[in-house]
C-alpha cells in the first residue's frame, strides 16, 4: 500500500473509508441495521480524520507549523 509512506493520518484515514465502505456493503447485502449503524460510525470516524488533515493544511497554509501527523509506517 503506497499509504505506509505516507504520514500515518493518511493510513488511518483510508483504513477507515475501506472500513465503512465493507460495513455499509455488508450490511446492505445482510439487511443489518447493526451493521449499518458501525458503517456510519466508521463514516464519522473518518471525517473526522480528514478534518484533522484540513486543519494541519490550512495551518502549514498560513505559515504555522502544521500539526502532527504521526510516523510513515515504512521508511519513516
Amino acid at each position: 500500500m503506497s499509504t505506509l509512506r505516507l504520514p500515518a493520518a493518511f493510513t488511518v484515514l483510508f483504513t477507515l473509508i475501506d472500513l465503512a465502505l465493507a460495513l455499509v456493503l455488508c450490511a446492505t447485502l445482510n439487511g443489518s441495521s447493526g451493521l449499518r449503524t458501525l458503517g456510519g460510525h466508521a463514516v464519522f470516524a473518518f471525517v473526522a480524520v480528514g478534518f484533522y488533515l484540513f486543519l494541519h493544511a490550512i495551518s502549514m497554509a498560513t505559515g504555522g507549523r502544521g500539526l502532527p501527523l504521526g510516523r510513515p509506517a515504512v521508511g519513516g
